[in-house]
């Protein structure tokens, strides 16, 4: 050995027994140059794949292999005062500790590295690190919940008092010179509800699924040309090859989906920041439609694979916040269909989405329906003065005659006193009896009464909810209007059908 002189036997006999481990090297950086390297160090000197830092402030820091790394690390040693340094890099497959330590020898300053594999011990200390994410990611998916649950309920009843005063305004014709505004501040109301069910999405508190069809080839193209518009920028040049041949009517609304889309390509452009091609496949399978998003990037690391869909977490340094894949997972889930992310043979990363078709059933029964015109007799039963007020109103005005209860106690005095009601619209969340008390109550008194419940909690109602035994369906609000309309056409036209059971509990969302 070179460094022999200047070193003391004990040096030596350190490096020897080095030289013979299995997970340990060591090697000597001396002018830059590395020298006494053991064989260990040599054969992961060879190996393909960069390193790069396990944690620290340097955790973007990228080496294209172990001998570029020792002697950077070693040179920045001998550039400081400090006599020592002990760091960790991996490659995915192999992970090291490095002790780095100043030689003082006749021929000058040095540096003694010593490389001990510590794969066994990081792997299990990543394996409980993410046993711990897992519990607080938990934790704080509960939290966000019940946050979301609040927050959307009450902006649902304030969304559904505006949206039924728009809907008596337009009624009103002396405001016909004004059905431009009030419509666009409809759809004003009905985005920002779709913005709530976003939010219920993302704390996967949603439970209804939509039985609305929706032209998956108009969504998608629509998004498509969107991003296109968007990304035709200066900066790095984004391409969009799109193939998408007219395609089956899939469920869910063109909302939900268009932001489901837009996140999506948004997504593959920040994995691109250097430009590229993003490749936007759909077909028809076997069991539904399948649509893919590709692009040219990094790829997404394995290890990260399995998190990719956890709300906020990004393998994108350009986005601060993974909140778009997160409620893509979710909406995916509520649909019925599935989202799953991989790694492309040639580089970059795909996503797979694949959405089950629109349920016929649902389009033959509307089909089917008849409107009655007959005159309804309507009790409507909700804590909030101005949801009564105004539904009670928009009631008149479709010609039925709505009579209104402040609580789940006045509505049963009101039916258990001899009074006839066609169909009967409650709210759920009320002090003292709750809607589903109620509707219990109503249920022995008169069982072929029909009952719907009114709430903004609709979207966390399942479709088997036991609960639902004796109720003919969940409104959400705000309310849709012709989905009302139906309702009440329903309710008119034939005989009150057996109240269903939790198997054929349907939820209208």
């Amino acid at each position: 050995m070179s460094l022999r002189r200047g070193m003391t036997g004990d040096n030596i006999a350190l490096l020897r027994w080095l030289a013979r481990s299995v997970e340990t090297g060591a090697a000597v950086l001396r002018d830059g140059r590395l020298s006494c390297t053991t064989g260990r160090i040599r054969t992961l000197c060879k190996q393909p794949g960069e390193w790069r830092w396990i944690a620290g402030p340097h955790a973007h820091t990228r080496y294209a292999n172990l001998k570029t790394l020792i002697t950077d690390e070693g040179s920045a040693l001998l550039a400081t005062r400090f006599a020592t340094r002990t760091i960790r890099f991996d490659t995915g497959k192999c992970a090291l500790e490095l002790r780095l330590e100043r030689l003082r020898t006749a021929r000058g300053e040095a540096v003694v590295v010593v490389a001990h594999d510590v794969t066994g011990q990081v792997r299990e200390e990543l394996e409980r690190l993410r046993d711990r994410e897992t519990r607080l990611h938990e934790q704080r998916m509960h939290a966000m919940g019940v946050v979301a649950s609040g927050v959307a309920h009450d902006l649902n009843h304030a969304l559904n008092v505006i949206a039924l005063r728009i809907a008596r305004l337009r009624a009103d014709p002396g405001l016909r010179s004004q059905i431009d505004s009030l419509e666009s501040i409809a759809r004003r109301v009905e985005e920002a509800a779709g913005t709530v069910a976003r939010l219920q999405d993302l704390a996967r508190r949603r439970r209804d699924r939509p039985s609305e069809s929706v032209d998956l080839s108009a969504v998608l193209l629509g998004a498509v040309e969107m991003a296109r518009s968007d990304f035709d920028r200066p900066g790095p040049r984004i391409e969009i090859h799109a193939d998408v041949p007219p395609l089956p009517l899939a469920r869910g609304t063109a909302a939900e989906l268009s932001h489901l889309f837009s996140d999506l390509l948004l997504n593959a452009r920040d994995a691109m920041p250097k430009g590229g091609s993003i490749e936007v496949r759909a077909r028809e399978g076997r069991s539904g439609i399948v649509v893919t998003v590709k692009d040219e990037g990094r790829g997404i690391p394995e290890e990260q694979l399995p998190r990719v869909f956890d709300p906020f977490f990004s393998t994108s340094e350009t986005r601060e916040t993974g909140l778009g894949l997160s409620i893509a997972y979710g909406l995916m889930q509520r649909l019925g269909g599935s989202i799953s992310a991989a790694n492309r043979a040639g580089g970059g990363s795909v996503f797979t989405l694949e959405f089950p078709p629109a349920s016929r059933s649902a389009r033959r029964a509307a089909e089917q329906r008849s409107e009655s015109g007959r005159r309804l007799r309507v009790l409507l039963v909700d804590d909030e003065p101005d949801n009564l007020e105004v539904l009670q109103e928009l009631l008149g005005v479709e010609g039925h005659e709505a009579e209104t209860a402040s609580s789940g106690r006045a509505a049963l005095d009101m039916v258990t006193s001899g009074r006839q009601y066609d169909v009967v619209l409650c709210d759920i969340g009320m002090p003292e009896m709750s809607g589903w008390q109620v509707v219990r109550e109503l249920q022995q008194h008169d069982p072929d009464l029909p009952i719907y419940l009114l709430t903004g909690w609709a979207n966390e109602i399942g479709e088997h909810d036991p609960r639902l035994s004796g109720v003919r369906g969940v409104l959400a609000k705000p309310l849709d209007l012709d989905e009302l309309r139906s309702v009440l056409a329903t309710s008119g036209s034939s005989p009150p059908p057996p109240a269903p059971n939790h198997e054929q509990a349907s939820v209208a969302s």
